[in-house]
């Protein structure tokens, strides 16, 4: 595939008001082929953008509001209801979002609650069965996303830090197979929540050190968009250690050494997305050395 793109953006500010502007002209050019050889060629074109309002008021409280267009070229073939072959189109999506956050004065803490509303068109899935060479079948399905998201994010001047998340979100398939245009699509939960504390030594022998701890809750979900059964819910454990070694020495300021662990006490279930079922991901660590200068 090629992309070739040309887009504009400003940022004006006047008073307490904030307006973002931008645009963006997108050109795509692929060549799939099918087992039979045969190339296909298309070219895809659209145009996207931003505009987004905010106002800050003097008790800290802003409001803002935003809408979006976006455009995704998709590579490869898609199958319709008849499971006729095609080559997949872009996918485009408009949001419209309406927010509030607070600035709590005299601290470095802020709260933010919004309100989404997604509308894609033609978004690429896989349905869980194969086509005659072997691939996983995709189709193209319209989809409606709304929900609310609520933030809470706050750091303290003894080394502490937090950060509360909570989502809650219903998609619907507006267009694809029938018997499921109407229904949610399958492993999109409608309710995901988050928590994560972090702490930094910042004096004595142990300055530099950080640990970090959190736990996340994924909440059911359908196993196909038939929506004839449900995966479970599932709540997940993470952790992180990190040492920065500057507070020790200053000649390896910009030295860390951090080390992650993602499903620590290795919580797994089975998860299905279009009636086909897999295994969560089990416990991952993983660790880096950065030098930043």
């Amino acid at each position: 595939m090629d992309q070739y793109g040309l887009y504009v953006h400003d940022q004006m500010e006047w008073d307490n008001w904030t307006l973002f502007l931008s645009g963006r002209q997108d050109w795509a050019m692929s060549n799939s082929v099918p087992s039979t050889g045969t190339q296909v060629d298309s070219t895809d074109s659209a145009f996207s953008g931003r505009v987004g309002l905010s106002y800050r008021t003097d008790w800290g409280v802003i409001p803002y509001a935003n809408y979006s267009r976006s455009f995704s070229p998709n590579v490869g073939f898609v199958y319709d209801a008849s499971n006729t072959r095609s080559v997949a189109k872009p996918t485009l999506a408009d949001q419209v979002e309406v927010g509030v956050k607070y600035e709590i004065p005299d601290t470095n803490a802020v709260l933010t609650a919004n309100y989404f509303d997604i509308k894609q068109t033609d978004g690429v899935v896989f349905d869980g069965t194969f086509d005659t060479d072997g691939n996983q079948i995709q189709r193209q399905l319209d989809l409606h996303s709304r929900g609310v998201e609520l933030e809470a994010n706050a750091s303290f001047d003894n080394g502490f830090s937090l950060i509360a998340s909570y989502t809650y979100m219903r998609m619907e398939i507006d267009a694809g197979l029938p018997g499921t245009v109407g229904n949610q699509l399958s492993a999109t939960p409608n309710h995901i929540a988050s928590l994560w504390g972090h702490y930094l030594f910042e004096d004595g022998p142990l300055a530099g050190l950080g640990i970090g701890a959190g736990v996340r809750y994924v909440g059911e979900s359908y196993g196909d968009d038939g929506n004839t059964f449900k995966n479970e819910a599932r709540t997940l454990v993470d952790a992180a250690v990190s040492y920065d070694f500057g507070y020790q020495n200053p000649n390896l300021k910009g030295l860390t050494l951090q080390v992650n662990a993602k499903n620590l006490f290795d919580t797994v279930k089975p998860i299905c997305s279009a009636g086909n079922c897999y295994w969560d991901e089990g416990r991952t660590v993983y660790g880096s050395l950065r030098y930043r200068f």
